[in-house]
């Protein structure tokens, strides 16, 4: 790694890491007050990619080419977000009767209106912007057959997940629970709108992607072959999730939580670490951790309030690894094997 790309790594981390936990200790004072934290977990997602954007920036070849507008639309979606999350922990305004936050909502302004502004920027920069950028839209074909197989396969591990859960407590109340969520209306409503809220909320989820996958899988890779590098970033994508697994996902059982987390990200950096190898297309790994995040969402009955302040016990721990094998069995594909030459970043 030469003296350029270390610097870039620095970058990364700095922001990726750094503003992840300095607004951690940010959240913290929400989470005394029991503020909803939605704000701050949804801005989260977007420092990733802006550490990779301000590492390009910052080192830039006189001669490269880069998207800049995209780029900034990017890094001033997140400072906007950044600065509603912040007062949102001083001008309080009380829930919805729905429940619905204040902050949440209006936070989710910034990230729609940047979604579409920098996808049109990223489609219009023109094709060596993109590939320099790595956001060009290669493999098309392949991507939609993945992104199908994407969703079959979170089906499954929920339908896996529920088997398991009954088989151990010998009764069959995760399918009476499931059944009921495959004959709701809404569920079925909202699955049929996933693609349509993608486009307004890539973004958020470019952010988190465009970091692990497109520049730091890669770069381990590099250091400690394709198997590895991926269980380790798997672990260490976990770990930038402390603050949320502490103070959102849930309040009391927050050592659970971040096992659990553990294991989700082990899990997904080996699917998703394929999928990028497969394709190198960002696109669609923004589309498969959008399509997880919100299918986790509709089946668990609802939006973000449906996944904040979980109980975890550990008892749930191996049945949740054993629901993500799905994923992890892709750790054998062949694309893994460090006999093939990694390609240039």
């Amino acid at each position: 790694m030469n003296t350029t790309e270390k610097k870039k790594l620095l970058i990364f981390v700095a922001v990726a890491y750094g503003m992840a936990y300095v607004m951690s200790a940010l959240m913290f004072i929400g989470f005394k007050k029991g503020y909803d934290l939605t704000a701050f977990v949804n801005t989260m997602m977007l420092y990733p990619a802006c550490g990779v954007i301000l590492g390009k920036l910052i080192c830039k070849k006189e001669d490269e080419k880069l998207p800049m507008f995209g780029y900034i639309t990017v890094i001033v979606t997140c400072a906007i977000m950044v600065v509603m999350s912040i007062c949102s922990l001083f001008i309080h305004f009380e829930p919805s009767k729905n429940g619905t936050d204040f902050w949440a909502s209006l936070s989710s302004v910034p990230l729609i209106i940047g979604s579409i502004v920098a996808y049109v920027a990223f489609w219009a920069c023109g094709k060596e912007k993109r590939i320099n950028a790595g956001v060009q839209r290669s493999n098309f074909g392949w991507c939609i057959l993945w992104a199908f197989i994407t969703v079959i396969l979170l089906f499954g591990r929920v339908f896996l997940s529920v088997f398991a859960t009954d088989l151990f407590a010998h009764n069959h109340d995760g399918w009476n629970m499931l059944k009921g969520v495959l004959v709701s209306p809404s569920f079925w409503i909202g699955f049929i709108f996933l693609p349509f809220n993608f486009f307004l909320s890539w973004l958020a989820f470019f952010g988190e992607e465009y970091g692990w996958r497109y520049y730091l899988q890669p770069v381990m890779q590099r250091k400690m072959g394709k198997r590895l590098a991926v269980i380790v970033l798997g672990v260490v994508w976990a770990l930038w999730h402390l603050g949320a697994d502490f103070m959102y996902y849930t309040t009391k059982d927050g050592p659970q939580a971040m096992v659990a987390q553990i294991i989700t990200c082990i899990a997904f950096a080996v699917f998703f670490g394929f999928l990028y190898m497969k394709t190198e297309n960002i696109w669609l790994l923004a589309f498969a951790h959008f399509a997880n995040n919100n299918l986790t969402a509709l089946f668990a009955g609802g939006g973000s309030q449906a996944i904040q302040n979980q109980s975890i016990a550990w008892s749930q721990l191996p049945i949740q690894a054993l629901s993500f094998i799905i994923f992890i069995l892709f750790i054998l594909a062949p694309i893994y094997s460090n006999k093939k030459k990694e390609k240039a970043e």
